[in-house]
């Protein structure tokens, strides 16, 4: 436990092994960027071995580094089994040395249970945005100050006077602005990729984890800041810029759900000009549009000056009675208009993906199939539309987290096969409907449970 480990000297090296793999580089990035802007970390050092070679590396770190080992993990549901396998192997590996390790986890998992992560044997756990919250965590450690009970943005173990163990928690951490102190990618440590340019999500669907943990006001990165990004990324040789966003089109709009052409034109003609010969993937993965808010005049605007080939629409469900249950904020018909007006007007697509959900909970069969009905009409309205699937898999610190793990019928199995002997369907559903039901076993065993939150108008 936290309050057990031995206390180090008033100054301290810390070193963090960042667990990476990758599914968590962007989020690793992002912190990663955080601690080189942050002059009270420029002596912590950093490294980013692939799980398989992480004991290696921490071992290593131990006999070159005097003080204190964070062993930091971010991992999403899917990577709950493997990552719990990994900690304990870890733990007995390391355990001579548990007075000068700390085992440390965010991200989504993490975030949206905090009890159950900390079961694993974690010692603290990071909920929600940790930029802020990492980075001071790191400077308390430089000083030898262990105490984080005032920290807001995480959750410990900690004892009670009767000598029982409860989950202690600060609250939620306090959402930060996308600015140049919080980048989205670590240029000292050449950790880059793919630029933040919004966070946070007005639609809180409910299988999804974005509006509960980054709450519902769509924050921005500043054009300047997001042009410096791009800046550096052609500097050092990129072919391709990428952009996270839960939607493409809501950058720089001021609630973020109604786009501003005028805005997203001067966004993009001054992203075009920076990043000259370099593709400008604006709208691949990994981010998406709304089909609502498709339009042919935002669609001109993407294909003047974005290079991307590839485009994703989140359609999820063919039945209105889904949409409406998922909290979509959208029709059918929306999605429809919008993957025709791709067609039509986006000359430079080779794919447009539409995501759809099998195996919701509460579907009957006539919900299944009002959704093969929309994959096939929307196969037909060209053969660049691709089915994007995926497999229901609750989700902790969402209002579906308690809802049951998805089970693909018979049907939507046949479709999918014949969509993608067409080469019009593409995904992991079979993988994801064998770790959801995994997963949801599994974690049937551990202390967790906890309400979803409610998003915050943060």
């Amino acid at each position: 436990m936290l309050e057990q480990k031995r206390a180090l000297n008033s100054s301290q090296d810390v070193a963090v092994v960042f667990v990476a793999n990758d599914v968590n580089r962007y989020s690793i990035n992002a912190l990663v960027g955080a601690i080189e802007r942050d002059e009270r970390l420029s002596h912590v050092r950093l490294s980013f071995p692939h799980p398989r070679a992480c004991l290696d590396e921490i071992q290593q770190v131990l006999s070159t580094t005097s003080g204190v080992i964070i062993v930091a993990f971010s991992f999403m549901t899917s990577a709950l089994i493997s990552t719990d396998k990994l900690i304990r192997h870890l733990q007995d590996a390391l355990s001579g040395w548990r007075d000068r390790v700390l085992f440390v986890a965010g991200g989504p998992h993490p975030s949206g249970d905090a009890a159950g992560t900390l079961a694993l044997g974690f010692d603290i756990v990071f909920v929600g945005e940790g930029e802020y919250t990492f980075t001071e965590f790191l400077a308390r450690q430089t000083q030898g100050n262990q105490d984080v009970r005032d920290l807001r943005g995480i959750a410990i173990t900690a004892t009670t006077s009767e000598g029982k163990s409860k989950v202690l928690r600060t609250g939620r951490a306090t959402p930060i602005e996308l600015n140049a102190r919080y980048p989205s990618i670590g240029i000292m440590h050449r950790r880059l990729g793919a630029i933040e340019i919004s966070r946070g999500c007005p639609h809180a669907c409910g299988f999804c984890q974005i509006s509960f943990l980054n709450g519902i006001r769509m924050r921005h990165r500043p054009l300047e800041n997001v042009l410096e990004h791009i800046e550096h990324l052609v500097r050092v040789g990129f072919k391709d810029i990428r952009f996270i966003t839960p939607d493409i089109l809501g950058y720089l709009s001021d609630d973020g759900v109604h786009p501003e052409p005028g805005r997203l034109e001067h966004a993009l003609s001054e992203m075009r000009r920076v990043a000259g010969k370099t593709k400008l993937a604006f709208g691949e993965f990994p981010s998406e549009a709304r089909p609502e808010y498709l339009t042919p005049e935002l669609i001109e605007l993407l294909n003047r000056y974005s290079d991307a080939v590839h485009f994703t629409v989140g359609a999820q469900s063919g039945s209105e009675a889904m949409l409406k249950a998922m909290h979509r904020e959208h029709d059918v018909e929306a999605v429809v208009r919008a993957v025709t007006y791709l067609a039509k007007y986006y000359k430079k697509l080779k794919k447009i993906y539409v995501d759809f959900i099998a195996g919701l909970p509460g579907e009957r069969e006539e919900d299944q199939q009002l959704s093969l009905a929309l994959m096939d009409r929307l196969t037909r309205i060209s053969p660049k539309v691709c089915i994007h699937a995926h497999t229901f898999m609750p989700l902790p610190g969402t209002p579906m987290q308690q809802m049951p793990p998805g089970v693909v019928g018979r049907s939507m199995r046949e479709t999918f096969a014949y969509l993608a002997k067409r080469g019009q369907e593409w995904g992991n559903w079979e993988d994801h409907e064998q770790i959801a039901a995994a997963v949801a076993a599994y974690r049937s065993s551990l202390p967790s449970g906890h309400p979803a939150p409610l998003p915050e108008k943060n």
